[in-house]
C-alpha cells in the first residue's frame, strides 16, 4: 500500500474503471452464482431481512447495487425496486438479469454522490450494503443523499464491513492494523488484486482509491442529515475469506486465537 493522494474526481473515476472490469468477472465468476439467481436464488442474509422487515407493497431504493443481485433478491420479496451503481457496465448486467430472471426492477447509471442530478422522487426505503462505505469520499454529503430520497416515515438501512475491520490488513496471513481507521479527506491508493470473489482474476486496473471512515464519522453524518437511528447492531464475523479470518460456515469468517472484534455492522434510521 503506498500513500498517494490524486483528486476525488480521478480516484472515483480510476475506480470505476476498475468496477467495470469488476462487474464482468462477477457476472461471470462462482461467488455471484448469477445461474442461481436467475432460477430463483436469494442471497439475502436471514439477519438483514429481519431487521429491514416486510417490503411487500413498499418502494425500495438500492444505494451502490453492483450488479444487481440484491436488488432482484428485495424486488422478488415485493418491493418496487430502483437500483443504481456509478458502473455502466454493472447495471447492464443488472438490467439483464432482471429480464432473465423475470424480476421488474428499474437500473440508473449514476454516481451516488450526484444522484439527486439524475433521479427525482421519494422511497420508503433506502437500502445499501456489503462494502460500500471505503468508496465514498464524503459520508456527510452521501447522508444527505439517503435523506434526501427518503419519504417522511421511510428508513435507511445498512450493512457494511465494520469501520474497525476496515483497519485490518485484508491481504495478510495474520490478523494485524495495516490500514487507518480515521477519517480522512484524502483517498489511499490500494494495489488492485483480482478481485474479492476471485483473487486471481485478471484485472488491467493496477490501483483502487479508498476513503478511511471511522463509526463516529459515520454515526455523525447520519444525525446530522436528520435521520433518527433505530438501531447499530455488531457481529463478529466478515463474509469473505480474507487470509487471517478463520471459516465458520458459508461466508462466515472470523478472527484467529480468540481475537474479539466487531468485523460487520448493520443499522436501521427513520426520517420524521
Amino acid at each position: 500500500m503506498t500513500q498517494s493522494h490524486p483528486s476525488t474526481d480521478q480516484a472515483i473515476e480510476s475506480n470505476r474503471a476498475l468496477w467495470d472490469e469488476w462487474a464482468k468477472i462477477h457476472a461471470e465468476g462462482d461467488w455471484y452464482d448469477l445461474a442461481a439467481v436467475r432460477a430463483g436464488a436469494d442471497k439475502l442474509r436471514p439477519y438483514e431481512i429481519e431487521e429491514v422487515g416486510d417490503v411487500a407493497g413498499k418502494s425500495l431504493l438500492h444505494l451502490q447495487c453492483q450488479i444487481g443481485t440484491d436488488s432482484i433478491a428485495w424486488a422478488r420479496r415485493g418491493a418496487a425496486v430502483t437500483a443504481v451503481d456509478f458502473s455502466p457496465v454493472a447495471i447492464g448486467v443488472a438490467t439483464q438479469l432482471a429480464q432473465d430472471a423475470g424480476v421488474d426492477a428499474q437500473f440508473v447509471v449514476s454516481d451516488v454522490m450526484r444522484l439527486p442530478e439524475n433521479l427525482t422522487g421519494t422511497w420508503d426505503i433506502v437500502y445499501a450494503s456489503r462494502g460500500i462505505l471505503g468508496w465514498l469520499p464524503d459520508l456527510t454529503a452521501w447522508a444527505e443523499v439517503v435523506a434526501h430520497f427518503l419519504a417522511p416515515g421511510g428508513i435507511f438501512y445498512l450493512t457494511d464491513i465494520h469501520p474497525v475491520a476496515k483497519a485490518v490488513d485484508d491481504h495478510s496471513p495474520e490478523f494485524r492494523v495495516g490500514r487507518p481507521y480515521w477519517s480522512r479527506s484524502e483517498p489511499i491508493r490500494h494495489e488492485v488484486r483480482g478481485t474479492y470473489a476471485d483473487p486471481d482474476a485478471d484485472v488491467e486496473s493496477t490501483d483502487k482509491f479508498l476513503w478511511a471512515h471511522s463509526t463516529g464519522e459515520l454515526l455523525t453524518s447520519i444525525a446530522q442529515a436528520g435521520l433518527c437511528l433505530e438501531f447499530f447492531h455488531e457481529f463478529p464475523w466478515l463474509d469473505r475469506p480474507w487470509p487471517s479470518l478463520l471459516k465458520q460456515s458459508d461466508r462466515e469468517y472470523l478472527p484467529p486465537n480468540g481475537i474479539e472484534l466487531p468485523l460487520t455492522f448493520s443499522l436501521r434510521a427513520r426520517k420524521f
